[in-house]
């Protein structure tokens, strides 16, 4: 296999490309299409760089904005993600989550207290205009694509190698844990991932036998802040304020990265109870919760396997980042 190792999105980003018989420049070609794709998306997605599609979309106070057509269609993709999550996922969450302190690129938070919106409500209007390539959002709203975001590129990195050599036989995509896949691995057979166990010390909670399809990975493990990382950035659109309840972390399986980082988003705020309904509900979709304490919860057409691999692709809770051993 030929690797990709780069840093985008605030992440560790990792891509892969094989082949029956590699031809080093066909690899190089579609390693640097997908590149180039995961660095176009940031260019339209990122809330942290002003100068992007979406910071303009933000700033524009409901008027029409001219895009480009990756925002249009993530945009596009979050709405089903909201409808689909029954607003447990809500791309307008971004008032709230700068209100929250989370109103930086992480690694430049400071330590002050959130300061909770008084008046919060979600569910903001967002209209496309995939033909007129525009979009717009209710005035006095903002959107943060977030995790689904990072899902998206995803998917749209594999489909750009896939492009640039058709004659690939396996692609994978690591955003930072946001992975898709298709093919065969290498070594043939089925992709195995192990998921991390953010507990236990390099502690693997379970393994994935997959042939294609999305992995996302979400929790109160990363990303805390504030003083003393009492904070974390998964808000529940439903108060406005970090979720109270919710699994350590929770990896999903579904048909396409995109899928996986809008169900793990909802399920990351739901109780044990909750996430099994969720998952009887999306047949399609299986999960991993990981508790504070106790045995890891397996939900749905989840493909564990007990078998421990030789080499094997790793998921990591903590940093994200794609590892072969």
């Amino acid at each position: 296999m030929q690797r990709e190792d780069f840093r985008a999105m605030g992440t560790q980003c990792g891509l892969g490309v094989s082949s029956a018989s590699i031809e080093q420049r066909f690899a190089r070609k579609a390693l640097l299409a997908g590149r180039r794709e995961v660095e176009a998306c940031e260019r339209a997605l990122s809330r942290f760089d002003p100068e992007s599609d979406l910071s303009r979309l933000n700033g524009a106070r409901g008027e029409w904005v001219i895009a480009d057509l990756r925002l249009v269609d993530a945009l596009t993709a979050s709405e089903w993600a909201r409808s689909e999550t029954g607003g447990l996922y809500d791309p307008t969450i971004l008032p709230a989550l700068a209100a929250a302190g989370y109103d930086r690129s992480f690694e430049l938070l400071s330590e002050r207290e959130a300061t909770p919106l008084r008046d919060w409500h979600g569910g903001a209007r967002i209209e496309v205009d995939p033909a007129g390539a525009r979009a717009r959002i209710e005035p006095g709203a903002a959107v943060d694509l977030g995790g689904i975001g990072k899902g998206f590129s995803a998917t749209r990195a594999l489909h750009a190698m896939r492009a640039a050599w058709p004659e690939a036989t396996g692609v994978l995509v690591d955003l930072g844990g946001d992975i898709a896949l298709w093919g065969v691995p290498p070594e043939g057979g089925t992709w195995r991932i192990d998921i991390a166990d953010p507990r236990t010390p390099e502690g693997i909670a379970g393994t994935l036998e997959l042939d294609a399809g999305g992995v996302a990975t979400s929790g109160r493990d990363t990303r805390r802040f504030g003083p003393a990382g009492r904070l974390h950035h998964l808000i529940d659109p439903r108060t406005g304020v970090p979720a109270a309840s919710g699994p350590l972390a929770v990896t999903v399986v579904a048909p396409s990265t995109t899928e996986a980082e809008a169900h793990a988003t909802a399920l990351a705020i739901a109780d044990a109870e909750e996430a099994r309904a969720y998952v009887a509900r999306h047949p399609a979709v299986g999960a991993l919760l990981i508790p504070d304490t106790g045995e890891a919860i397996a939900l749905g057409r989840l493909p564990l396997t007990r078998e421990r691999p030789a080499t094997r692709f790793v998921i990591s809770t903590q940093s994200g980042s794609l590892a072969c051993n």
